[in-house]
């Protein structure tokens, strides 16, 4: 009987060491289509290619990653933040797949609060260097079959580098996209502490403006527990439902949450949670 019982814990070990290697380290490409309110029908299908997170994860300009970036053939692609863990040079671990992206279409990128509490100007400058423009409290109008659509990215909110008003245009000729690295402004508990201060409220008026906010920051919650789900993610709140990851709807406008392909905290692994760069296609209501 005791052998079976050890027999079977080993297993069971076996089966958790396994799925935890795999979600860390294999990383999927997760498709989501999204239809927008007023975008224009030579816009629909227009690709988004989201990277999130990457924590100084070694990434290779011919790898794995690199390649399926490829084949999704992106209009642009989107960095939302938290290039490193604790040291601004792990940029460099993954300075060749930059290289590699900014030849494969218009690359932009926002700040996370990890490259803020390390050296935020150098790892902006690396990521310029390879040919990425940072939208750090600024937009960019983008342009496709001559119709337009706005991308906007706002710094880190928490550590106090985001300014919405600076990175939203006063009026748009097409839907706004947000870069912004954290779901912050829509999580409960940042509502409930910030929900009665005027600047809060006036965020919540600027973000009326966006159509969609592509964030990552939560890792998915990283850790989940079977039937349980996430135990926490960066919001503090202990095995939240909501904005841990994917698509959801948010007052006027669309939210996606990316898992991101990095992981941090004391045991920087990923279980049930995985690694994931994703593919967000925008739909025209014009186009039914």
């Amino acid at each position: 009987m005791k052998k079976i019982f050890f027999g079977a814990a080993a297993l069971l070990l076996l089966a958790i060491i396994s799925r935890t290697a795999f979600d860390t380290f294999a990383v999927i490409l997760e498709e989501t289509e999204v239809e927008l309110a007023g975008l224009p029908a030579e816009l629909d299908g227009f690709r988004i290619l989201q990277i999130s997170d990457i924590h100084g994860r070694r990434f290779a300009g011919d790898g794995t990653v690199a390649r399926r970036i490829s084949e999704a053939k992106p209009d642009i692609i989107v960095l939302t933040g938290d290039y490193v863990r604790s040291d601004w040079t792990e940029v460099y671990n993954f300075y060749p797949l930059l290289e590699t992206l900014t030849k494969m279409a218009p690359v932009y990128a926002v700040s996370g609060n990890h490259d803020h509490r390390t050296a935020w100007p150098e790892i902006a400058g690396v990521l310029e260097k390879a040919g990425v423009e940072v939208l750090e409290n600024r937009h960019v109008l983008l342009q496709k079959n001559g119709r337009t659509l706005v991308l906007a990215g706002v710094g880190d909110p928490h550590t106090g580098h985001d300014d919405l008003q600076a990175a939203l245009p006063q009026a748009a000729d097409g839907p706004v996209v947000l870069l912004a690295h954290t779901p912050a402004w829509f999580q409960p508990l940042y509502k409930k502490r910030f929900g009665t201060l005027p600047a809060f409220a006036a965020q919540q008026t600027l973000l009326q403006k966006v159509a969609l906010t592509l964030c990552g920051h939560t890792h998915g919650g990283q850790v989940k527990l079977p039937f349980l789900g996430a135990v926490t993610t960066a919001s503090g709140e202990l095995l939240p439902k909501p904005h841990v990851e994917g698509l959801s709807r948010e007052e006027n406008g669309w939210l996606y949450i990316s898992r991101g392909v990095g992981q941090s905290g004391i045991l920087p692994f990923r279980f049930l949670s995985r690694a994931e760069i994703s593919l967000i296609v925008l739909r025209s209501p014009e186009k039914k």
